[in-house]
């Protein structure tokens, strides 16, 4: 399904739809948060789900590059892999599974993982298949750096893209509460903007936006965010991406 692509701004775009980010110069196309493991890691816990992350994780990036006409490299914004105390049999098998279907694309030069809090003894494989792996912060120049979040950039980047909030946005429809998946598009306080992507991962159902700097996980955000300010863009695979308003405003629209 060819899908339209959505400029964000000068530099960045969107995929309708997907919880993607495109920097056309650099041919660069930036996904979060995946979380392959995370139903093994659940079946432990005695709560047991179906098998979706891998299938979602595939399907959005098919949808992009199938929305595309030119090849780009593929940077996973951190937390690739879930369980965080060893690299589960699941998320081994699903990360072999990953990585070869896209490199079976002819659309997909080179894959890169920026690593995630959660993407611990991931490398070795990665490196095996002929994946790099980043450990802080990716330049891809033209000003923007990709990090996870969960740590402070050592990039001196005007813009940053990010995973690691899992942001969504609550809503109240007479009286049924329910999430939806959200881009937001931070402005930082030292004059540089960080752009949140929601989460690929079907499972992370994601952290109520709110405008209290206390709720958010990721020291930019929470040290340096000027959430007020923060444009809100509510990302659904059948509704498409659908651009709402500053989140002060959205908050006051929600009845938040």
């Amino acid at each position: 399904m060819k899908r339209d692509i959505i400029d964000l701004d000068n530099k960045l775009a969107s995929i309708d739809g997907l919880p993607v980010i495109l920097h056309k110069r650099s041919s660069t196309l930036i996904v979060a948060d995946i979380h392959l493991g995370y139903e093994d890691h659940m079946a432990a816990l005695g709560i047991f789900l179906p098998r979706m992350q891998l299938k979602a994780a595939l399907d959005i990036l098919k949808d992009a590059l199938d929305s595309i006409s030119f090849k780009v490299k593929i940077v996973i914004a951190g937390d690739l892999k879930h369980v965080f105390e060893k690299l589960t049999r699941q998320e081994k098998i699903e990360t072999i599974k990953l990585v070869e279907s896209l490199s079976r694309n002819q659309l997909v030069k080179e894959i890169i993982l920026v690593r995630g809090n959660h993407d611990t003894f991931i490398a070795p494989l990665l490196r095996k298949l002929g994946v790099e792996v980043v450990e802080d912060s990716l330049d891809l120049g033209d000003g923007i750096g990709v990090i996870h979040g969960h740590k402070k950039p050592q990039c001196g980047c005007d813009i940053f893209v990010m995973g690691h909030e899992h942001a969504s946005l609550m809503v109240d429809v007479g009286g049924v509460r329910t999430k939806l998946p959200v881009l937001l598009r931070v402005p930082l306080d030292n004059g540089s903007l960080a752009y949140v992507l929601p989460p690929t991962g079907v499972y992370q159902t994601g952290n109520v936006v709110s405008l209290s700097k206390e709720s958010y996980l990721s020291p930019i955000i929470r040290e340096h965010g000027v959430i007020e300010d923060s444009m809100v863009w509510v990302v659904d695979r059948d509704y498409g991406t659908i651009k709402l308003a500053e989140l002060k405003y959205v908050l006051e629209a929600a009845l938040l």
